[in-house]
C-alpha cells in the first residue's frame, strides 16, 4: 500500500503544484546553457533554485526536533540530498509520521549522482587540490542520500541504492516491494534521486544521438513530444520523488492514509549493451508484471509510457504494448508524463508512479503535450489535453540503457487484487 508521496522537479514542488501542473499541461522547459558543450544550449525541465526553509511542510513544522535535523543535515547537504530530503519530507509528513527504527527501509533509485557536483569543484581542485573539502568524500558517493534521509528520519531497516539506468525508479520501488512482501519491512520509503547532468553527460548523450531539443532552442515548450512525428531526442528533466510503501496490515493499524496499491510487477534483461530497446523485450516484462500482479490483461485501463520522445524508444514502446495488450490494446489509455516534466532519469520511474496514483485518485489523464501528428499505430494514445476520466488499474513502464526493462502494475487504493 502506498500511504505518502512527495515530489520536488521542475514540474512543481508539492504532490498539489505537480497534479495541477499534469492537469493543466504545465511543463517548464527552458534553453539552458552548459559549459564546456559543442552546443549553443540544451532543452531542459530544470529544478529552480529553492530553500528548504521556504518549502518545509506545515505538519513537519509542528515537530519541532524533526525540523531542526532536517535543517541541520539539507543546510550543509548537496543539491540532490536536500530534493530527496524535502520530497521524503512532504511524503513523511502524508503517511502520518510513521515510527521509522529498525522495520523502516529506505531504497533510492539512481546511479552516478555526483557527477555535477564533481564538475562544480573541478576549477578549484585544479587550482588547489590540498583544499577540497573532506566532506566531499561523503558526498561524491551515492550513498550519501542514504545516510542524509536515515539521519534525518530515524531509519534504521535495510538500505541502499539501486541503479538501472532510466529504470532506476522502477526498480527502487520493485525492491521496496519485496521488504514489504518478504516481511523484512514494515515501511519502506522510495526515493527517486535528483538527476542532475553535469557538461560531460549532457555532451556524451548528445553524442549518442539520445538528446533531442536542438531545434527548438527558441520555442522549448515544444521540444518534449513523445509518440510525435517530430519527436528527436529525449529532454532531461529535474525531479527527486518519493513513495511511502507500507504493509497493508501495519498502515491499518496504524490509521494511515490508503493512496494507491502496487500489485506488482516484473524487471527483465535484454542482453544488450547498447542504447536500442527491444519490442520482445518491453512487451515481455509488461506481460510478467501482470502475471506477478495477478492482474488479467483487459483489466488493465491506463499505461503511462516510458515515452521518452525519442524515434526508436516510442515506436519500440508502442509495438510493444500492442503486442503485450493484444485484442485489448486498442481500449488501453497511454500517455507519458515526461510531456510535462522531462526525462527525470534516474527518478523517473518513481515521478511516474506518483503520476499514475494521482490521477488515479483524482479521476483524470493528463495529455500528451504536444502530441499533434502521431507515429503510425494502434494504440490510443491521449491527445494534448487531459481528459476527466476515472481509471483503477495502470502500468507504469521504465526502460534504461543497457537493456533494462521494467513494469509496475498500480491500483486505486479501494481495489485489491494479490497483496501489497
Amino acid at each position: 500500500m502506498v500511504t505518502g508521496m512527495g515530489i520536488v522537479g521542475g514540474a512543481g514542488i508539492g504532490v498539489e503544484r505537480f497534479t495541477d501542473a499534469l492537469r493543466n499541461g504545465r511543463g517548464r522547459f527552458s534553453a539552458v546553457r552548459a559549459a564546456p558543450s559543442s552546443r549553443p544550449a540544451y532543452v531542459m525541465a530544470e529544478l529552480e533554485p529553492f530553500r528548504l526553509d521556504e518549502h518545509l511542510p506545515s505538519a513537519l513544522q509542528a515537530e519541532p526536533s524533526l525540523a531542526a535535523r532536517l535543517r541541520k543535515v539539507g543546510g550543509r547537504s548537496t543539491r540532490v540530498a536536500q530534493a530527496g530530503l524535502l520530497a521524503v519530507a512532504q511524503a513523511w509528513c502524508q503517511a502520518g509520521f510513521p515510527a521509522g527504527g529498525e522495520r523502516t527501509a529506505l531504497v533510492v533509485g539512481g546511479q552516478n549522482l555526483s557527477h555535477a557536483f564533481e564538475a562544480g569543484w573541478s576549477e578549484r581542485f585544479a587550482e588547489e587540490p590540498a583544499y577540497l573539502s573532506p566532506s566531499a568524500a561523503i558526498q561524491m558517493l551515492d550513498s550519501d542520500l542514504i545516510g542524509c534521509v536515515s539521519e534525518v528520519f530515524g531509519m534504521q531497516g535495510e538500505g541502499y541504492a539501486v541503479g538501472g539506468a532510466s529504470a532506476s525508479g522502477n526498480v527502487a520501488i520493485l525492491n521496496g516491494l519485496r521488504l514489504i512482501r518478504s516481511g523484512d519491512a514494515d515501511v519502506c520509503v522510495v526515493v527517486g534521486a535528483l538527476a542532475e547532468l553535469s557538461p560531460f553527460q549532457l555532451q556524451a548523450f548528445a553524442n549518442l544521438g539520445a538528446l533531442g531539443g536542438e531545434a527548438y532552442l527558441d520555442e522549448p515548450e515544444r521540444a518534449c513530444r513523445p509518440f510525435d512525428r517530430r519527436h528527436n531526442g529525449f529532454i532531461p528533466g529535474q525531479a527527486s520523488a518519493c513513495l511511502v510503501l507500507e504493509a497493508e496490515s501495519h498502515a491499518l493499524a496504524r490509521g494511515a492514509p490508503a493512496l494507491g496499491r502496487v500489485l506488482g510487477g516484473a524487471m527483465s534483461l535484454d542482453g544488450n549493451r547498447g542504447a536500442n530497446p527491444s519490442v520482445a523485450g518491453e512487451a515481455g516484462v509488461m506481460r510478467r508484471a501482470l502475471a506477478n500482479a495477478g492482474v488479467p490483461v483487459d483489466a488493465v485501463e491506463y499505461v503511462n509510457a516510458h515515452g521518452s520522445s525519442s524515434s526508436l524508444g516510442d515506436i519500440t514502446e508502442l509495438k510493444a504494448i500492442e503486442r503485450a495488450f493484444g485484442a485489448h490494446g486498442p481500449n488501453v489509455l497511454v500517455n507519458s508524463t515526461k510531456s510535462i516534466s522531462g526525462h527525470c532519469l534516474w527518478s523517473a520511474g518513481v515521478v511516474e508512479a506518483l503520476a499514475c496514483l494521482v490521477q488515479i485518485n483524482a479521476g483524470f489523464l493528463h495529455g500528451n503535450l504536444n502530441l499533434t501528428e502521431p507515429i503510425e499505430h494502434a494504440c490510443a494514445l491521449l491527445g494534448p489535453d487531459s481528459r476527466d476520466i476515472g481509471v483503477r488499474i495502470a502500468m507504469s513502464n521504465s526502460f534504461g540503457f543497457g537493456g533494462i526493462n521494467t513494469s509496475l502494475v498500480l491500483a486505486s487504493p479501494s481495489l485489491s487484487i494479490g497483496s501489497g
